[in-house]
């Protein structure tokens, strides 16, 4: 996963300028994405905390979000990782963010795959469940590559 991130860099082959229109492009798409996917579970964003946020485009984003009620803060992952959210008491920081999807992911593909295993299918078929335990347990291992690569982390200070 890793040596995919590092060759899926479109931005590494544009001058500085059309990098910062690019990443500006992608960002609004994902903060669509990620503004739709927290209404859909009740959750209005009314804020985003730039300093708390790390993203590794077109790959990953994770963002820090304040919504409507006050007191709840989510950290929100989307890009080519399955969009999520989780309360922002989860995690301090966005690499412990990506700590926390990764391992969450590995227990939702778990109980799925023990659900499967007693011949209880929770999405539309065996094929399609099996399908979405693998891509989901892939998911979750190449975010927690990204986690425990240090040299990504290196100049977030983490």
């Amino acid at each position: 996963m890793l040596n995919e991130v590092a060759q899926a860099k479109p931005f590494n082959q544009m001058t500085p300028e059309e990098a910062e229109k690019e990443f500006k492009i992608w960002s609004q798409k994902e903060y669509v994405k990620i503004s739709k996917f927290c209404n859909s579970k009740g959750h209005q964003i009314t804020g985003i905390d730039q300093s708390r946020c790390q993203s590794l485009p077109p790959t990953l984003g994770l963002w820090y979000v304040k919504t409507q009620d006050k007191k709840i803060h989510l950290w929100c992952i989307a890009g080519e990782f399955p969009t999520d959210l989780a309360s922002s008491k989860v995690a301090e920081n966005a690499r412990d963010a990506l700590r926390y999807f990764s391992m969450s992911w590995q227990l939702q593909s778990a109980k799925l795959e023990d659900g499967l295993a007693e011949g209880k299918i929770s999405l539309q078929d065996k094929e399609t469940q099996e399908k979405y335990i693998i891509e989901l347990t892939t998911r979750a291992e190449n975010l927690y590559d990204l986690y425990a690569d240090d040299k990504l982390w290196k100049g977030a200070g983490l």
